[in-house]
């Protein structure tokens, strides 16, 4: 059957492809650049230095705001202006 721009129905339809498998490597290379920025490891526990794992990813900021808020840390404290500090 053709479609009015003359396309196949079947050349419309969605297929879904399964996301590639992330690989040992590209794991290492996101806790390196992790690591330079923040100047911490993120896959080292902080207090006892054993491993850690993601278990969540958190992407809605009402979420976010609310996790933080609960733990005291929402909205950011204010901080001094240059000018202030200098006087």
């Amino acid at each position: 059957m053709k479609t009015q721009a003359g396309e196949s129905e079947a050349a419309t339809e969605m297929v879904e492809v399964p996301p590639p498998a992330i690989s040992q490597a590209l794991k290492r290379r996101w806790a390196h650049f992790i690591k330079q920025a923040y100047e911490a490891d993120p896959l080292l526990c902080p207090q006892c230095g054993g491993p850690m794992r993601i278990i969540a990813f958190i992407d809605q900021a009402a979420v976010i705001e609310k996790i933080l808020t609960h733990l005291g840390l929402w909205p950011a404290p204010a901080h001094s202006s240059p000018e202030s500090i200098a006087a």
